[in-house]
Parts: C-alpha cells; structure tokens; sequence
C-alpha cells in the first residue's frame, strides 16, 4: 500500500498552487497558497508523510519551511471535513525528531 503523499498541483487561478493528501484511495484538498517555486519543486512529485514534517531535506527554505507549519492544522481540519484519517501523530511526530 502506498503511503499517504503530500503534493501540490497548479490551480486554475495564475500564481496559486493548491496542496493535496493523496494516497490510493484519493486525493484530499489541504489549503492553497502564492506560488512559491521552490515550494512546487519541493512538493510536485509528493513527499511522503513519513518525511512531510521533517525540516531536514528543506535547506533552510522558509517558503516550505511555511507550509510545514501549516501542514497539522490543515490535515486536522481535512481529517474531519472528509472523514478520515491522515495522521497517525505519534509515528509522525517520532520520524521528523
């Protein structure tokens, strides 16, 4: 089974790219944010959830180091919006120490 993935996609408004939870079952709106580049770089092909937290592999970049922040309270409020559940914190939490 494929690990839930954390991903960003263009949207349809210029400048905008909206961020996703995907996993084989589908794929689950996050939030939307500016375009930063490297931020689309970094999340265009996914992350994984396992690595999704971990500021290890951003270089320092504080566009993504941005949206990790927002990452827990907007998979919070999709866990309860689409019933499901994306997290598990403990595992999470431990990884990205």
């Amino acid at each position: 089974m494929r690990e839930m993935m954390i991903i960003c996609k263009d949207s349809k408004t210029k400048g905008i790219i909206n961020f996703y939870a995907e996993d084989k079952t589908g794929s689950y709106f996050l939030f939307q944010q500016k375009f930063r580049h490297s931020t689309y770089e970094f999340y265009k092909n996914g992350v994984p959830m396992s690595r999704a937290f971990s500021h290890r592999k951003t270089h320092d970049d504080k566009a993504i180091a941005c949206v990790i922040k927002k990452l827990p309270a907007q998979i919070a409020y999709a866990e309860k919006e689409y019933g499901i559940a994306i997290l598990n914190k403990s595992k999470i939490w431990q990884n990205a120490a």
